[in-house]
Order: structure tokens, then sequence, then C-alpha cells
């Protein structure tokens, strides 16, 4: 009823009748989900633009499997950190989805991980990534991130989960700026890959 005075967005269709098997079925052989996929693509629009908590339980529920292999990996408990978004682009968007994302997987991972969502922290305002081209991208975020708690950090495996990589940018910001803090090694997770 509610459908017929507010209709879904097409990509909210798309998200409401996604599966896990559909995930498993569409999954790349690295892992990752691909980004070219409608499906996908839906999923990660929902979860970057909507704060569509079924595309966040979903993708959560996909990380999983990947979250439990590092932490087995791992001596000791790992930080599980999101991918920061600078305080502007929060304050516009009202959330940061790959906060959404751990929270969700928290549920499932439980006590494998220590959840640090403010230890890295995006300090400079870049332009959004998606549409730049690869050089540009590179120069676009190069000294855009820091510790907050480099202590925290020191020694400690760091698992970062970001929704979409491309030119892995981004992600190879993350890790130097936590490899330079002293952690002792940075896995990246991330749900869809372009």
């Amino acid at each position: 009823m509610l459908d017929m005075v507010l209709p879904p967005r097409n990509t909210e269709k798309v998200v409401r009748e996604l599966s896990m098997a559909d995930l498993l079925e569409i999954e790349s052989p690295d892992g990752t989900l691909p980004y070219r996929d409608p499906k996908i693509r839906a999923l990660v629009w929902e979860l970057k633009y909507r704060a569509n908590a079924k595309a966040a339980a979903l993708g959560a529920e996909y990380l999983t499997e990947l979250l439990i292999a590092e932490a087995s990996e791992s001596l000791g408990k790992p930080l599980l950190i999101p991918m920061p978004m600078h305080a502007d682009r929060r304050k516009e968007r009202g959330y940061n989805q790959t906060e959404l994302l751990c929270e969700a997987a928290m549920k499932f991972i439980k006590d494998s991980f220590e959840y640090a969502p403010n230890i890295l922290e995006r300090v400079k305002n870049t332009a959004p990534q998606q549409g730049l081209a690869r050089h540009t991208r590179l120069t676009n975020v190069k000294n855009s991130m820091k510790i907050k708690d480099p202590a925290r950090v020191m020694g400690r495996v760091c698992v970062v989960i970001d929704d979409v990589m491309t030119t892995g940018a981004t992600v190879s910001e993350a890790r130097r700026v936590l490899q330079t803090a002293g952690s002792s090694a940075v896995q990246i997770v991330v749900l869809a890959h372009s």
C-alpha cells in the first residue's frame, strides 16, 4: 500500500529483491562484487546515497566472511576502520556509508574486531573521486587523511572498509597514513570493485 503512495526508487526495488545467494552468484574471483553489474550498482547507490538499511545489512553480511578471514590471520584483535568522509561531506549527506557497513558488520563479527570509527580522519575536503581520471584521483587524495590517535594504531592490524574501489587511490592513502602511524599491517576490504 505504501508503495502506491510513495513509489520505491528503481534501485530500491532491486535491493529489495537482492539476496545473499544473488551476491555470491555475481561475485568476482577476487571476492569483490563487480560494480559494473546493475544489481551491485543499485546496492552501492542505495547504501551510499540513501542509507538504505537492507543495503547496509546485505553488504555487511557479504563482507563478514572476508572480515572473519582477516581476523583469523591476525594476532590480537584487529581494528575495523571505516573509510573516512570529510566533515563537510558528512554534514551534507548526513552519514558515512562505510560506517553503516561497519556497524552492520559488527553484528555478525561481534568480538573479532575492535571498531574504530574515528581513528582515521579525512582532513582535506577533496573533490569526489567518481568520474576523475586515474592521475587526478591519485593527486586528489594525497595528504587528505590523518590518524587521530596514533597510539591506538601502533603495532595493530588495521582493516579498512570501503564501499567501492576504482583506481585504489583512496585506499592507498589510507594505507600509507596507517603504516606511517605504525600499524603492523593494513588490510583493505571493499564491497565492490569497478
